[in-house]
């Protein structure tokens, strides 16, 4: 199987490149439902309406049931899957942080600090609520759905609302996982030198990077860059590279046609055997399970 890529798009599968978002549904009976194990840059929530699914995040399986609302985070791999003879309904709502620019250290957060921070937290993924709370996130989606296929005039600010709430709900529920300190209006300027930065680490990991060199290319002095990515991070860069090479190897994980050894080389790892170490060690499971657990056929 070749990787698969999912751009943004709306749920009929058309491009919508124009706009930083898309909402779309699903509705299942008797066939059953199943996407393909994918990845993308934008931020993707799935909202159970009723029935079940499973969905896969990386390494770990979860069931998502009446209610729930899944968290996929930019560029994580993950598949869906409902079976057949079981009725289903669930929304996708995708967005680019691009989307939140106009609040730089929220855009910081959701499209940098996030993602990293999630994926040790795998509970953050699926979260489930009250019957008030559900009922109000299904009111909500449910609008937001309906503004985005009618697209009568104003639909797009209806939309962006209607995500901002959807975010500031999200992130209050994960208060403990973002704890990057707050800049100060004045700082602003160092959100946008390390988006550059995040950036250049992001389309590099798999080369040999060293502090003193990203510290250099942001123009900050070696001591005051390593405090800052501390302190925006909430983590040193040596962890964070290696994150970013772990999850560049699980996307490269879904060609089946490259090999372990191939993968470790394009990662930026010198030895299969150090590329396993440290894929097990941050999913829990060898390169090849993972592999296997996401590329297996639906039952």
């Amino acid at each position: 199987m070749k990787p698969y890529f999912e751009q943004n798009k709306n749920q009929s599968g058309s491009q919508d490149i124009d706009r930083p978002y898309y909402v779309g549904l699903q509705a299942t009976d008797q066939e059953g439902y199943h996407i393909p194990p994918h990845w993308h840059y934008h931020m993707e929530i799935i909202h159970m309406a009723y029935g079940s699914a499973e969905v896969r995040i990386g390494s770990n399986a979860y069931e998502a049931k009446q209610g729930d609302l899944i968290l996929i985070q930019p560029c994580e791999v993950h598949t869906v899957t409902i079976p057949t003879h079981t009725p289903s309904l669930h929304y996708v709502i995708g967005f680019n942080p691009e989307l939140l620019r106009p609040m730089p250290q929220l855009a910081f957060n959701i499209g940098y600090m996030l993602p990293y921070a999630a994926s040790f937290t795998a509970g953050q993924k699926l979260i489930s609520s009250e019957l008030k709370v559900t009922e109000m996130l299904h009111s909500l989606i449910e609008e937001m759905y309906t503004e985005y296929q009618t697209k009568a005039p104003g639909f797009e600010l209806a939309v962006t609302a209607n995500i901002y709430r959807l975010i500031v709900w999200l992130l209050r529920q994960q208060q403990n996982t973002l704890e990057a300190e707050t800049l100060s209006v004045e700082d602003s300027g160092i959100l946008e030198k390390f988006h550059k930065t995040l950036i250049y680490l992001n389309e590099n990991c798999h080369e040999e990077i060293s502090a003193a060199e990203v510290a250099k290319l942001s123009m900050m002095s070696y001591s005051r860059f390593a405090s800052l990515f501390k302190r925006l991070m909430n983590t040193s860069l040596t962890p964070y590279v290696m994150f970013l090479r772990i999850r560049k190897a699980e996307q490269l994980l879904l060609d089946s046609s490259k090999s372990i050894t191939e993968i470790a080389i394009e990662t930026g790892f010198n030895s299969s055997s150090y590329f396993i170490k440290h894929f097990k060690r941050a999913k829990g499971i060898s390169p090849r399970q993972y592999r296997k657990n996401l590329l297996l056929p639906p039952s």
